[in-house]
């Protein structure tokens, strides 16, 4: 017996390693639109590392002037790419499209190999779907180069280290990119708030998020840590929608690490809305980070629920993706 559920388990590794290299695939896909269309980060990336021949060429001053800390986290990545065009002889667009691959290739595979079982599976296999080929989780891998290495390190982090190991990889992510300082922040504040000693209610917790969240807006906005994204009227009303989703389809939520980060994570984009800043790019990662939340510990009635109410926003969006930028 013991040998057949092993045997089983292995099965389901190697059947989850073989899609997320398909999906890797499809990200890369995702990465050669994004450059033939001249929509995202990938085109001035290209521009960029294309109009220099080597590393020697290049100087500070060719970049965006946001201080010195994310003009040298932005110089590192740079040197990084120059240096795996060089070694691996290839071009840049071909060298970020690995990158792309690597990194939601190893999400789309951890996430497969933490689903619970095959019952389990069927149940939440649509919403899997439809959240990994939800357009902003997939430029969260295919646009955002740097920010997806960053949010991957973290992830891996997370959910597989403990102790020195795991604060050493948070501070690696941070420096990749800074976007990944206000998961880490609120991953602190969860075990802070999350003292046995002391049962909160889902309001305390849902409060505390709200304070939290937009002091976290009002700084990205004064620092501009954070590059805005603009959005329509009618994208934003869908964001507020799916946010609405995630904060109340399961209360439970809050107070699992994940199922509050991603909440923190959807108040500090909608918080942006009101001040007028975009923090959009934040919804993949507070969608897939609450996808986490439900494989890990989603009761079936919670799948169901938000399955139903993601379908919309996932068409809609996927709609929306699709007239703009095809």
């Amino acid at each position: 017996m013991n040998v057949y559920i092993k045997k089983k388990h292995t099965l389901a590794r190697i059947l989850g390693l073989l899609f997320s290299i398909a999906y890797g695939f499809c990200i890369i896909a995702s990465v050669q639109r994004h450059f033939f269309s001249g929509s995202g980060d990938i085109a001035s990336y290209v521009f960029f590392f294309d109009d220099f021949k080597n590393w020697t060429d290049f100087n500070y001053s060719s970049l965006e002037g946001d201080g010195f800390f994310r003009d040298f986290q932005q110089g590192v990545f740079r040197f990084a790419v120059f240096e795996l065009r060089d070694l691996l002889n290839q071009s840049t667009i071909t060298v970020l499209s690995y990158l792309a691959f690597i990194t939601s290739s190893i999400i789309f595979c951890i996430y497969s190999v933490n689903i619970r079982s095959r019952k389990y599976l069927f149940n939440i296999l649509p919403l899997f779907l439809m959240v990994f080929f939800t357009p902003r989780v997939m430029n969260l891998f295919a646009s955002g180069i740097r920010s997806g290495i960053a949010f991957t390190i973290l992830i891996v982090a997370i959910i597989y280290l403990k102790g020195a190991k795991k604060y050493i990889l948070f501070g690696l992510s941070s420096l990749i990119h800074l976007s990944m300082l206000p998961i880490i922040s609120l991953y602190f504040l969860f075990y802070m708030l999350n003292n046995k000693r002391i049962k909160s209610p889902f309001i305390a917790y849902l409060f505390i998020l709200l304070l939290c969240s937009f002091l976290a807006a009002i700084a990205g906005n004064e620092f501009h840590v954070w590059t805005g994204v603009s959005s329509g009227i009618y994208y934003n009303f869908l964001v507020l929608y799916v946010g609405l989703l995630i904060i109340f389809t399961n209360k439970k939520a809050i107070k699992d690490i994940y199922g509050f980060i991603s909440v923190g994570f959807i108040l500090i984009v909608l918080f942006g809305f009101i001040i007028d800043f975009s923090f959009i790019r934040y919804v993949g990662n507070a969608i897939i980070i609450y996808l986490f939340f439900l494989i890990n510990k989603g009761e079936a009635r919670t799948i169901q629920v938000f399955t139903i109410g993601y379908a919309p926003f996932f068409i809609l969006t996927l709609f929306y993706s699709i007239a703009n930028h095809w």
